[in-house]
């Protein structure tokens, strides 16, 4: 493919487009640009396009990847320029963004001709090749076909940085008042598909009503509301109530046909091989199912007695655990919702039938059962309920509402998180500093951030934590981050903001010192959070919370 196609399916096209997007704050506007470019557009850029304003360069489901860091961007861009790192460097501390940085430095290249086609077969070849050799040529020479401004596309697209203020629910909505089809629609065949781009020429055909479960291919996960007191919990849930134990694990959808078993995490990535053990207890159980549960390292003697997560870590990644590793370090599946049976979906279902139906596949194993619930109606009843649950060794618990359909990827007052014990904060780290004395060698001092809103993902640094973690994981984390270093001032490293950290504080209060406008007051690190995509940090309302300002 030459990648020079039509005017109508260039990537110069779509990056008009993106910029307009950019450049209005209002939710109208930017429906309005999409639904005047997506029908423009053949079927096969249609589906790319679908990705790319998404802010993925391949489907939701599509375990790829591109495998590109910043430093790999930064010597591409230094290869093909000839720029020095000091021009780099100024360029990036002018923008504090790699995308906008490349454009800056590319300044003045025309337009090119490529289409949306050649590019996504440039991210395929990036998924496909090995060696940071090779990627590094394959970014520079795509730089190198590039204009200016659809280059500061591709690094933003390289670096999962879009920033154009779209999520796919917005792109959903557009795709049905492009083609004129309900959102409805258009929503319930992207969760069965989990391809936006696909769901957009179904649109397209007025075919949505032949999408159908795609097994194997994971679905967004239901979140729990948190709230801090009993009482709260009893204002916004009508009694009676369910309840279950937050268990101190990885939450994984399991995908069972038969003996065919694939597990999933938090940020949908497939984790099937390192859970052999899981996968044995889960084979048989039926077929088309998908199942929400939680992953616990478990008793070797009891295997529905749980493990503190700090055993589970020392599992955590590792592709191709040990039979004396599973020995010593068992995991099990404790299931706790059911999102389909016989490859039909069953979301739509009241909690009530849905855990009747959980309850009735042929469980056989204490390496995967169905977590115990209790119905209770008081607030007195949930504040005992958590202290049986710490006393467990759980988190907290989750209280549910008996009627509530699944709803996947969204957060709603049907499941609220009590957790009172222990304020914590999901953030993601934004900058890193080499520390002092023994810890000089390693990445150790955290710059770390939340989210403006659940609508706006502009990070703000709101502290910085260097407690809690161990030399090893210290170490570990040193060589990821610098995998993803975007820019190194001195001991800084400004890095991709990909690493979640769960962090916990003495109080919270309000300080000019960090963009957020609050500061953690003597924060420590609870754990590193892989199972949890930066999507899902806290926001900056939950900080207000915190601080007595909600």
């Amino acid at each position: 493919m030459s990648g020079v196609e039509h005017s109508a399916d260039r990537f110069a096209r779509w990056v008009v487009a993106a910029d307009r997007i950019r450049a209005t704050t209002k939710r109208l506007e930017k429906l309005a640009v999409l639904e005047g470019y997506l029908p423009t557009l053949d079927d096969a850029s249609l589906m790319v396009a679908a990705h790319f304003f998404s802010g993925i360069v391949f489907p939701r489901h599509d375990q790829r990847t591109i495998n590109v860091g910043g430093s790999i961007l930064w010597s591409a861009l230094a290869e093909l320029t000839g720029a020095d790192e000091e021009a780099l460097a100024a360029a990036y501390t002018r923008h504090g963004d790699l995308g906008d940085m490349v454009g800056d430095v590319l300044a003045g290249r025309p337009s090119g001709q490529q289409s949306l086609e050649w590019m996504a077969a440039q991210f395929a070849s990036l998924s496909a090749v090995r060696g940071t050799g090779m990627r590094r040529t394959i970014v520079r020479d795509t730089l190198g076909a590039l204009g200016a401004d659809e280059a500061r596309y591709f690094a933003k697209l390289v670096a999962g940085e879009l920033r154009i203020g779209l999520k796919e629910a917005q792109v959903e909505e557009a795709v049905a008042r492009a083609f004129g089809r309900t959102l409805g629609a258009v929503r319930h065949a992207n969760l069965l598909r989990g391809d936006v781009g696909e769901v957009a020429v179904l649109a397209r055909r007025d075919a949505l009503a032949e999408a159908t479960l795609a097994l194997f291919h994971p679905l967004g996960f239901m979140l729990a509301q948190p709230l801090p007191t009993a009482a709260e919990i009893v204002a916004v849930m009508p009694a009676p109530f369910v309840v279950e134990d937050k268990y101190d694990g990885i939450r994984v959808q399991a995908h069972v046909d038969g003996d065919e078993v694939r597990l999933y995490s938090r940020t949908l990535d497939e984790i099937t091989q390192g859970y052999p053990d899981v996968v044995a207890a889960l084979r048989g159980l039926g077929r088309g199912l998908v199942l929400d549960g939680e992953l616990l390292a478990v008793d070797p003697t009891d295997r529905r007695r749980a493990r503190p997560f700090a055993t589970l870590q020392r599992r955590l990644g590792r592709k191709e655990p040990s039979a004396a590793m599973m020995a010593d370090i068992p995991a099990a599946f404790v299931a706790y919702d059911i999102l389909a049976a016989s490859s039909l979906l069953v979301i739509a279902n009241g909690w009530r039938d849905r855990r009747a139906l959980l309850e009735s596949l042929p469980w056989h194993s204490d390496g995967a059962h169905v977590a115990p619930y209790r119905s209770i109606s008081t607030a007195e009843e949930i504040d005992a309920a958590f202290d049986s649950a710490r006393a467990n060794g759980n988190e907290g618990i989750i209280v549910k509402d008996p009627a509530s359909p699944y709803t996947p990827g969204r957060r709603g007052k049907t499941w609220i998180k009590l957790k009172r014990a222990l304020a914590t904060l999901d953030v993601v780290v934004t900058g890193v500093e080499r520390g002092h004395g023994r810890r000089n060698g390693v990445l150790s001092d955290y710059t770390f951030a939340v989210r403006a809103s659940e609508s706006d993902d502009t990070l703000l640094n709101v502290g910085k934590a260097y407690n809690g973690l161990t030399d090893v994981e210290i170490a570990a984390l040193t060589e990821r981050f610098k995998a993803i270093t975007t820019q190194q001032f001195g001991r800084y490293h400004a890095v991709r903001p990909e690493i979640v950290l769960e962090v916990t504080f003495d109080i919270v209060q309000k300080s000019a010192r960090h963009k957020a406008g609050y500061a953690l007051r003597f924060p420590r690190i609870v754990r590193v959070r892989d199972d949890k995509p930066p999507s899902e940090i806290d926001t900056l309302q939950r900080v207000r919370e915190l601080a007595g300002d909600g």
